[in-house]
């Protein structure tokens, strides 16, 4: 009888473990998964002490700090996919041998696809060496350039901005809106998830799967339920501005950088 794989899942926050959990079972019904790893410490002595798994999925972003110092501390002998909700770490995580990273809040589709490179790359007789070292260079090399400027649609006519002109940008129906420190609104051509990949991520942060927020138009930060936080915005944005679950840890850590 055929070994189930086992894959392993770092990760501190419950409802992101949950999700994650949820999502593989779908996707990968015979595995043997392991979770309830919340921190460095956690994941350390358990890679220490017991056989290593097959796959790991470890957040960036642990309760005690980056994940990427278990591996100063522990020979982790299993390739590992990366998931976080701040894109600034993903070349870092290419480097340590990494099979991927993915977004939160995960999408089933792209965690197939990470799966499928797993597989591709790590059959059982290559497992220990990976087969992307010339991409992971690749990235290493190239430089990361963020929009300087923006061209937005009010009617028949086009508006150009400087990004420090830009409060947010929010999704209404199917159109996506930018809104300038004046309160006034453009239409932009991008959807928000490419948005995330041509702004600056020191600036900009994706606060919910409706809306992309700069640092400087938020006012008032409060708690909001379990786990959560409510916004006030400058200027004002017409519905409650709350932060997604998934990324409550994430966005306090770039409001904090």
């Amino acid at each position: 009888m055929t070994q189930k794989e086992h894959y392993l899942i770092i990760e501190d926050e419950p409802f992101a473990q949950k999700e994650l959990m949820r999502i593989l079972q779908s996707v990968a019904p015979d595995v043997r998964l392991t979770a309830g790893l919340e921190s460095i410490e956690d994941a350390v002595n358990y890679l220490q002490n017991n056989e290593p798994p097959d796959l790991i999925f470890m957040d960036i972003q642990l309760s005690d700090g980056l994940s990427f110092s278990i591996f100063d501390q522990v020979d982790v002998k299993a390739p590992v996919i990366f998931t976080t909700a701040y894109d600034q770490f993903a070349l870092k995580a290419f480097s340590v041998f990494s099979i991927d990273y993915l977004l939160k809040p995960v999408e089933k589709e792209k965690l197939s696809d990470a799966l499928t490179k797993y597989k591709n790359y790590f059959e059982p007789q290559k497992h220990e060496a990976p087969l992307y070292q010339d991409l992971v260079q690749a990235l290493r090399s190239k430089e990361t350039v963020y929009k300087k400027r923006m061209i937005g649609k009010v009617g028949q006519r086009l508006r150009h901005y400087n990004m420090d002109e830009i409060a947010y940008f929010y999704a209404e129906d199917d159109t996506i809106f930018l809104r300038d420190f004046e309160g006034k609104n453009s239409i932009v051509e991008y959807k928000l998830e490419r948005l995330e990949e041509m702004l600056d991520p020191e600036k900009f942060f994706r606060i919910s799967r409706k809306l992309i927020c700069g640092h400087q138009t938020i006012t008032n930060i409060e708690k909001y339920g379990a786990g959560q936080f409510m916004l006030e915005l400058e200027p004002a944005f017409e519905e409650r501005v709350l932060v997604s679950r998934s990324r409550t840890k994430d966005f306090l850590a770039w409001m904090d950088q």
